[in-house]
């Protein structure tokens, strides 16, 4: 019996030595993005490090604190460790509440001042079928890509101007994901944690509701050898990073790539987005925001009807080192007007000095006033007083 035990402990010795000798070829074998997804689970999983986020909410002012994030290489826009929540922003209430602005900072360990070099983006989502039920709206659920915007690199803050938000009903849900970025330090082994915060209009408050549009500048690829394009049979055809998650439909129903390895030298990148606004009637464009990658120089919304820029994003790269160091929003009360007949397109300009791998994606988000909601929920608010 004694020596069945010790063979039987052998085995297992060797099993286990196996299964890490494989885990640890696997590990390596991931990509950088893939690698740091395992990490970051096994760190949280097993509480070697913060694993937790930290909800405060007060009036008028929600505040997250995300899980412990460790930078520990070079991580490239997408590719660094990440935290997402699930978030309720109107839990106790059964009145409609107005979100006026949102904000994200990354912070280093030690220190209380955002660092811009390791916000790579913190995406906001809502779950479309529940957003719409509770506002009473079914005929509006899976109309849009449900993302109520996206901070990032160069980028952290957007606050709609006075008079104007983004309608939250009771129980409304939403996903909160920040990815951290290291384009810089090469030796970086530390941790960062995501503050994220949400504004709210006073209570009682009947603001003109915004819709969100993600306006995403497309490039199309080679189909039989993406990621090995032939040049010489089309030089305008790019090379794709992702186009499992970042790739997207042009209006004739054909995939093309948001994301893409980014050329050296000054690049010119044009497409039409009159599909994607989706627009029934003339509206007014109240806020924007761009998401970016470094070496972007200008992104241009234009009306390709009147032959004009609606809007252009002047971009500020830090010298010295890769990164966003700016790029303005737009807010306005009075705002600027799309016309429904009217053909529109992006216009994205870069400037890529290095030799090294750079990479691109250019998304614009437009914040429309939407006068359906409006009128809506108006007649909501009218019946509910005519109830009480």
């Amino acid at each position: 019996m004694k020596k069945i035990r010790i063979v039987s402990l052998k085995g297992m010795l060797i099993l286990l030595a196996t299964c890490v000798v494989v885990g640890i070829i696997g590990y390596f074998s991931l990509s950088n993005r893939h690698q740091a997804i395992v990490k970051t689970t096994l760190l949280h999983t097993f509480r070697i490090i913060d694993h937790d986020w930290e909800i405060q909410r007060k009036d008028g002012l929600v505040t997250l604190e995300s899980p412990d994030l460790l930078v520990d290489n070079i991580y490239q826009s997408m590719d660094g460790p990440q935290a997402m929540l699930n978030l309720d922003l109107n839990p106790d209430s059964d009145r409609l509440k107005w979100i006026t602005g949102f904000k994200a900072e990354v912070y280093r360990e030690g220190t209380n001042v955002h660092n811009n070099d390791f916000l790579c983006h913190t995406n906001i989502d809502f779950f479309d079928p529940i957003h719409y039920k509770n506002l009473n709206f079914p005929q509006r659920i899976n109309a849009q890509y449900p993302r109520l915007g996206t901070l990032s690199n160069g980028i952290n803050q957007l606050q709609f101007p006075k008079g104007f938000g983004f309608p939250v009903a009771a129980n409304d849900k939403f996903i909160v994901a920040s990815r951290t970025l290291n384009h810089n330090i090469k030796d970086a082994f530390f941790k960062v944690k995501h503050h994220i915060s949400f504004e709210f209009a006073p209570p009682q408050s009947q603001l003109k509701p915004l819709v969100p549009r993600a306006l995403v500048l497309l490039q199309d690829y080679d189909r039989e050898n993406p990621y090995n394009p032939n040049k010489k049979k089309d030089p305008t055809l790019c090379t794709p990073i992702d186009l499992k998650n970042h790739s997207f439909l042009n209006k004739d129903g054909e995939k093309l790539s948001a994301h893409w390895i980014l050329p050296e030298g000054n690049y010119h990148y044009e497409f039409n987005v009159t599909y994607q606004l989706e627009l029934t009637e003339d509206t007014t464009i109240h806020a924007m925001a761009a998401h970016l990658h470094p070496h972007a120089q200008s992104f241009t919304l234009y009306d390709i009807t009147a032959d004009t820029a609606v809007y252009t994003f002047q971009c500020e790269n830090y010298d010295g080192k890769i990164g966003l160091k700016k790029v303005p929003v737009y807010a306005s009360e009075e705002g600027l007007t799309l016309y429904a007949d009217h053909d529109y397109k992006l216009i994205l300009e870069t400037s890529n000095p290095t030799e090294g791998f750079s990479d691109m994606m250019a998304v614009l988000f437009v914040y429309l006033y939407d006068r359906e909601m409006d009128e809506h929920l108006r007649l909501q608010t009218s019946l509910s007083s005519v109830v009480d």
